[in-house]
């Protein structure tokens, strides 16, 4: 029998914007953070933010309807990048936060994410709002007034005036490209830039113009292409890219390269203190190569956050860009990740494209095929018997390693019903041969199953 699908996936509750986020269910989900903060942790006051899409401010108009069954005071940040709301509750009177957020996944949906003591809330955490939602849905419907909050932008500024502060020391005269997707990023990082001194060219950074869901996992799917004739034409020293809500970022070097998020991170890594880093099943084997004690983990944030804690790690990241810096908090910012970057490349006498070029060449595709929840276990055990190697790893999905530098990876998605298929080797041929084998092999599943 499958699993029945959970309310959250690997990064909040997502869906259309439409049909999962009606007025009743903004309005259950707030009242059940309320219940699950006086249950389980302190309350106080709350603190909602958004990123710009367009169903973002009728969301937060409905969860603060939720929020408002207790008598806690209640702040509305408006547009702020996701790990804002974090430092702002690490740092303020305010206990707890949501955003609104779908991050990468297309404009007509949305999704939230909660934070609470301090950080996202854990798997464990979404059990138990998941668990008191149950209870509670439906049972009383949402009131005609809406609830009375206070407008302020102390996210954003207290978060902007961190990130400033990571920078010690005077950085060269750089021109740098600036992509903010028309998203959360926007109304921070430009005027940062410049604050620190630099040359700024913006692309997309007005959230006033047409969202871009920009999803940084590949090359073929982060939409750079103008960022990257940018970089080139105006002689840019390099580019930088966020998704829509700013917990992400991938960077392009001086020679319009998109650069992968593996190895943006890994190279951090790299330079962090501590011998031990956490990342997913699915990051690429180069992280390896910086000779630190490597933790896989299942995707997902909440999950590297966890064993980021259980090993003391300071340093974990996801391949798509998302970096969790533990001595900063527990939350994945592009925001942060971006100035380490910035900081690594003023020491270094060179081009940005030399800064990576100490790390080894991977070659790593990915794609996602749609397809029914039902045939995740169906595809798994046949994936198993068909696909042969040296080593097989089930920490999320099924991982077969072919030799000692090639894999193929099947999983689900959380969020969305799509199966997903990945492939790595040192050699380009081997894993574009991996992927198309997989891929061929989970339609043929499908297919059989129609």
């Amino acid at each position: 029998m499958p699993e029945k699908k959970s309310l959250f996936g690997t990064s909040g509750i997502r869906g259309p914007a439409d049909t999962l986020f009606t007025e009743q269910f903004c309005f259950d989900i707030g009242k059940t953070f309320i219940k699950f903060l006086e249950k389980h942790y302190k309350t106080g006051p709350i603190a909602v933010g958004i990123d710009p899409r367009d169903s973002s401010p009728r969301i937060k108009k409905q969860l603060f309807k939720g929020l408002a069954t207790s008598d806690l005071k209640l702040f509305d940040e408006g547009i702020t990048p996701v790990p804002s709301m974090n430092w702002l509750i690490k740092n303020t009177e305010i206990e707890a936060g949501v955003v609104v957020t779908g991050s990468h996944i297309a404009p007509e949906l949305n999704g939230v994410k909660f934070y609470a003591h301090d950080e996202e809330v854990s798997y464990e955490d979404q059990k138990n709002i998941e668990s008191i939602y149950e209870e509670l849905k439906e049972k009383e419907k949402p009131p005609e007034l809406e609830a009375r909050t206070q407008q302020e932008s102390r996210a954003r500024d207290l978060y902007s005036q961190m990130l400033f502060e990571m920078i010690k020391d005077s950085l060269p005269k750089w021109k740098v490209a600036v992509d903010c997707a028309n998203g959360a990023q926007s109304i921070v990082i430009p005027a940062l830039l410049r604050k620190l001194g630099l040359e700024i060219f913006e692309i997309n950074c007005d959230t006033e113009k047409d969202f871009i869901a920009r999803d940084t996992d590949t090359d073929d799917k982060a939409e750079t292409e103008e960022l990257k004739k940018a970089v080139v034409e105006e002689n840019c020293d390099f580019g930088i890219a966020y998704d829509g809500d700013g917990d992400r970022v991938v960077f392009i070097d001086e020679k319009g390269q998109f650069i992968q998020g593996e190895y943006s991170c890994s190279l951090v890594a790299k330079h962090s203190p501590g011998d031990t880093v956490v990342t997913t099943i699915s990051s690429s084997q180069v992280v390896e190569a910086i000779g630190k004690k490597i933790i896989r983990t299942k995707v997902g944030s909440p999950y590297v956050v966890g064993k980021m804690k259980e090993h003391k790690a300071p340093f974990g990241f996801e391949p798509n860009g998302g970096a969790i810096s533990g001595e900063i908090m527990y939350t994945r910012d592009g925001g942060s990740m971006t100035m380490k970057i910035i900081s690594l490349y003023s020491k270094l006498n060179g081009s940005f494209s030399s800064m990576f070029a100490q790390l080894p060449k991977y070659y790593m595709l990915r794609t996602k095929v749609d397809y029914k929840w039902e045939l995740k276990d169906k595809i798994m055990e046949e994936a198993e018997r068909r696909f042969k190697g040296i080593k097989v790893e089930k920490i999320d999905g099924l991982k077969i390693w072919v030799d000692d530098q090639s894999w193929i990876l099947f999983r689900s998605s959380q969020n969305a019903p799509e199966f997903r298929v990945f492939a790595e080797s040192a050699a380009e041929d081997k894993a574009k041969t991996l992927l198309d084998d997989g891929v061929k092999f989970v339609k043929e599943i499908i297919t059989q199953n129609e």
